[in-house]
């Protein structure tokens, strides 16, 4: 479901991190809905849950583009910490140009 081999072109990066901050931002919305105190106290388990299981498909999501960004410009996927600790990395996997051909991680699409 969120393979870890092979690579992702720029295009491709750029619209499932979009996506993946829609699933963030929605998941931020339940756990902050769940943490309203305005009378939602019955509704407090089942935001949480879903905003926990939301944030967690972010990360999955977001850590299989990463990864496969990484195999296309021809760095391992350890690097991925260091876009996880370091956001603004993001933006340079947006510019930077993948390798052409073939590479260790497979062919360019």
């Amino acid at each position: 479901m969120f393979p870890l081999q092979g690579r992702l072109n720029r295009k491709e990066f750029i619209i499932r991190m979009l996506i993946a901050f829609v699933i963030y931002s929605v998941g931020s919305l339940f756990v902050a809905l769940a943490h309203y105190r305005g009378g939602l106290e019955l509704l407090l388990v089942p935001f949480m849950f879903i905003g926990s299981g939301l944030l967690l498909l972010f990360l999955l999501y977001s850590c299989s583009a990463i990864v496969r960004r990484l195999h296309d410009i021809d760095f391992c996927g350890w690097w991925t910490i260091l876009v996880y600790a370091l956001p603004f990395c993001i933006l340079i996997l947006c510019f930077l140009p993948g390798t052409p051909g073939s590479n260790r991680y497979g062919r360019a699409k």
